[in-house]
């Protein structure tokens, strides 16, 4: 199995921010390994189910746990590196910065002087324990993060790399990640328009291999569309921040397993669609005292699944609550889904053989699902446990995924993850191990 991997310009907890200024006087190449998270995208998590780079799901656990898992990784672990110029002192308001040259007397272009640059690496080093399947370093993918901002309009592009592809279903092994285009409308409001995250629910748990969640197609998913987001009162004690967005069609590269989110079912040589997906989501937070804080996060969503036997329309709901104190933290959330969005999960169909009939698989219309998580930091090291559940109403199939992790800081730009894994099915025609390994992933990033 993968772990997920959600890269956006938000940041992992288990990483450190490191922002660094530049004077360009030299032409800049960059050259950067993004977030990596070994796995390779075709393999079932053992039937695989992870975040953002997980592998193709199998189907029931019964299939071989031989295939690793892939991560759901978290957003981009990498800090940008700012080429800013125009704000050099000695520039009074209204006067023009003065001409920046690089050494051979060439002057610098105005669009560098903000770009920002960032990037970074995970190494996955997975292991399984008595599942029967196979040791393996992987790298699991390599970003770049590129910002510019020219007034109040921004570019935001995030590209990754793999010697292969994450997920059988995607294009191939370089895709963006997101690519959008920004206005800012009033501080702290802006507008994007093009592939951003979709904002339901809690945004991520901190982890690497990711929760059952993700590994469904809800978290870590990046839509082509247009996102509001803006808050009110953000810098009181007490305020709230908003998101509407309005996706007209998915973006194809989330870490959902095949067969388990509707952009990878088969559907007349191509694959499924989201489409028109609308989400709105409200955080309210309050500041208790200079050390605790609690956020409350309420989500709603309407999308229609064009799967081959016709459109569904799904409707769902979510509630999540967060309080972080200190150096500790906790959070919690429930997602409730109304509708169809795939056709052989949670029971895959089974092929025809000499002997015996072909079976079709089976959908679940009404899903649960449950996510509690905690971490607690102490100068460099963090711990965490995150658990979640997926439960198939329909079907009384459900999935139960328990991830306790240490995390060490080296510095501010290499992290170490070690995260052991456990994640069961149990379902009326049995029950059974999907994955059971401990991933431990080195993450650099700039």
């Amino acid at each position: 199995m993968e772990p997920f991997e959600h890269s956006r310009t938000k940041r992992s907890h288990l990483t450190s921010r490191a922002e660094r200024r530049f004077c360009l006087l030299a032409p800049v190449v960059v050259l950067v390994a993004g977030n990596v998270r070994a796995a390779r995208a075709d393999q079932p998590i053992s039937d695989q189910a992870a975040p953002a780079a997980v592998g193709a799901p199998g189907g029931p656990a019964s299939t071989a746990l031989a295939a690793k898992p892939a991560p759901a990784t978290a957003a981009p672990t990498s800090a940008p590196v700012t080429l800013a110029l125009a704000d050099q002192p000695g520039v009074g308001a209204g006067e023009a910065a003065p001409t920046v040259r690089t050494g051979n007397g060439t002057a610098v272009p105005d669009w560098l002087r903000s770009l920002s640059i960032g990037g970074g690496a995970i190494l996955w080093y997975f292991q399984p324990v008595d599942t029967g399947a196979i040791h393996n370093v992987d790298l699991f993918f390599a970003n770049l993060l590129l910002d510019g901002k020219f007034g109040v309009v921004g570019l935001h592009i995030e590209p990754r790399f793999r010697d292969s592809r994450l997920r059988a279903f995607f294009p191939g092994p370089v895709w963006a990640q997101e690519v959008y285009a920004s206005v800012t409308l009033a501080p702290g409001t802006v507008i994007k328009a093009g592939k951003a995250y979709s904002h339901f629910g809690l945004f991520w748990d901190n982890s690497f291999y990711g929760n059952v969640q993700v590994y469904d197609g809800l978290k870590l998913d990046p839509d082509y569309g247009l996102s509001l987001e803006g808050g009110l009162r953000t810098d009181g004690p007490s305020g709230l921040r908003y998101y509407a967005q309005y996706f007209l069609v998915d973006g194809q590269t989330n870490v959902s397993l095949a067969g388990r989110d509707t952009i990878s079912v088969p559907n007349g040589g191509g694959y499924s669609r989201r489409r028109n997906q609308s989400i709105l989501r409200v955080e309210p937070f309050v500041k208790a005292n200079e050390h605790t804080t609690v956020t409350a996060g309420a989500s709603g969503e309407f999308l229609q699944a064009a799967l081959p036997a016709g459109t569904k329309n799904v409707v769902r709901a979510a509630g999540d609550l967060s309080v972080a104190y200190r150096s500790a933290s906790a959070w919690a959330e429930y997602i409730y889904q109304n509708g169809q969005t795939v056709t052989d999960f949670p029971i895959a169909g089974v092929p025809a053989t000499d002997t015996t009939p072909a079976g079709a698989g089976q959908a679940s219309s009404h899903n649960h699902y449950v996510l509690v998580g905690g971490q607690y930091r102490y100068q460099t090291v963090t711990l965490r446990y995150n658990v979640s559940n997926g439960r198939y109403s329909d079907l009384s199939v459900s999935e139960w995924m328990h991830v306790p992790a240490l995390a060490v800081a080296v510095g501010d730009n290499l992290t170490v993850l070690g995260e052991y894994v456990n994640w069961r099915r149990y379902a009326p025609a049995g029950n059974s191990l999907i994955d059971r390994s401990v991933n431990v992933t080195l993450n650099g990033h700039f």
